[in-house]
């Protein structure tokens, strides 16, 4: 014969020990509550599964009162690490729009200038077309004066 030491917890102590365990998250405490309680749900979904297990296969396996306090440190160790990354990505996503707001200044900058850049081109293009209108008048004058050297 075998003495089976374990002996399951009730729902009630489970949730009491989950809501003990989990006094130090810092979520609100309705939300603590139902961790709590879904907790407890699951590790008794467990046992009966692991029962379900040794009547068709006849072979245990154990669930005890530690791998609640397990699944209690594992969820605290994963919640820990989902608001680091969380607060990862809300850094680099302020850094990012902080990036787009530089950049839109930085253009408008650039509009500003580019403004100012497009009237000096203009009254440039005008005083090099002017030259050239001369150029070709004068270039007209030589040719026309040319031509009479050469009549001569």
């Amino acid at each position: 014969t075998v003495i089976d030491w374990f002996h399951p917890w009730s729902r009630d102590a489970l949730v009491a020990v989950g809501n003990r365990f989990l006094l130090d998250v810092p979520v609100e405490q309705e939300l603590k509550e139902n961790i709590a309680h879904h907790m407890a749900e699951v590790h008794q979904s467990v046992l009966a599964t692991a029962e379900d297990y040794f009547k068709s296969s006849r072979r245990r396996v154990y669930t005890t009162p530690k791998s609640f306090l397990e699944l209690i440190a594992f969820f605290k160790t994963l919640l820990a690490e989902k608001k680091e990354s969380l607060k990862g990505q809300v850094d680099r996503l302020g850094t990012g729009l902080q990036t787009l707001i530089n950049t839109a200044k930085d253009v408008a900058e650039l509009q500003e200038d580019l403004k100012v850049t497009m009237v000096k081109v203009a009254e440039k293009q005008k005083s090099t077309d002017e030259l050239l209108e001369t150029m070709g008048v004068q270039k007209a004058k030589t040719a026309i004066e040319q031509e009479k050297a050469r009549v001569e």
